[in-house]
């Protein structure tokens, strides 16, 4: 005697059907026994119960947490410790009003620019330790083209021989460490232009 196999059984299922029951049958499987399982009446019920809510202006008052002040980011207070040590606030205020501003963009759009005092800073960095640019760290907070690029910017539009007429004139305490930025900054200025 032969077994009969049922007709069923032999016709192949079409593939999303066979995967999706193996799917649902794993999840049953391994549910956790701690969860509820979820009921399509009681969610409806819920999800009346809070439009009505939202509509009556209730839902404002039990939504989540009140929002918080943002907090800064710990970048940022070693980005602050980076520029106050390498650039000092004194000389920072004698540097600032020499950088030339911004082009205008005439399309705009795009991100905002970075602030000069950290692009300066990760300059000084690359300038007086003499690592390449490509090593600058990620702890200054910019990026090695950004910094690069205004390099390049502000070498074009003369910065560093306004910083070596003041850096000579010495009226600041930190005249000796802005020269020694001036000076390494000709030098890779003229090794980038040359």
């Amino acid at each position: 005697m032969s077994e009969q196999i049922p007709s069923s059984a032999t016709a192949p299922q079409p593939f999303g059907r066979t995967v999706g029951a193996e799917i649902v049958r794993h999840a049953r499987q391994h549910a956790h026994p701690a969860v509820a399982p979820r009921r399509p009446a009681e969610d409806a019920a819920l999800a009346a119960l809070l439009r009505a809510r939202q509509r009556s202006g209730e839902g404002q008052q039990w939504s989540r947490r009140p929002q918080e002040p943002p907090t800064r980011p710990a970048q940022a207070d070693v980005v602050e410790r980076l520029a106050s040590r390498i650039v000092p606030p004194a000389l920072w205020t004698a540097v600032e009003p020499l950088i030339p501003p911004a082009k205008v963009r005439r399309q705009g759009g795009g991100r905002g620019r970075v602030s000069d005092r950290a692009v300066f800073t990760a300059i000084a960095f690359v300038l007086t330790s003499g690592c390449a640019w490509r090593h600058l760290p990620a702890t200054f907070g910019v990026t090695v083209p950004t910094v690069h690029r205004r390099f390049q910017e502000w070498t074009d539009t003369g910065l560093w021989i306004r910083l070596r007429r003041i850096a000579e004139e010495g009226r600041f305490e930190d005249a000796d460490w802005l020269r020694m930025i001036v000076e390494a900054a000709e030098r890779r200025g003229t090794r980038a232009t040359g």
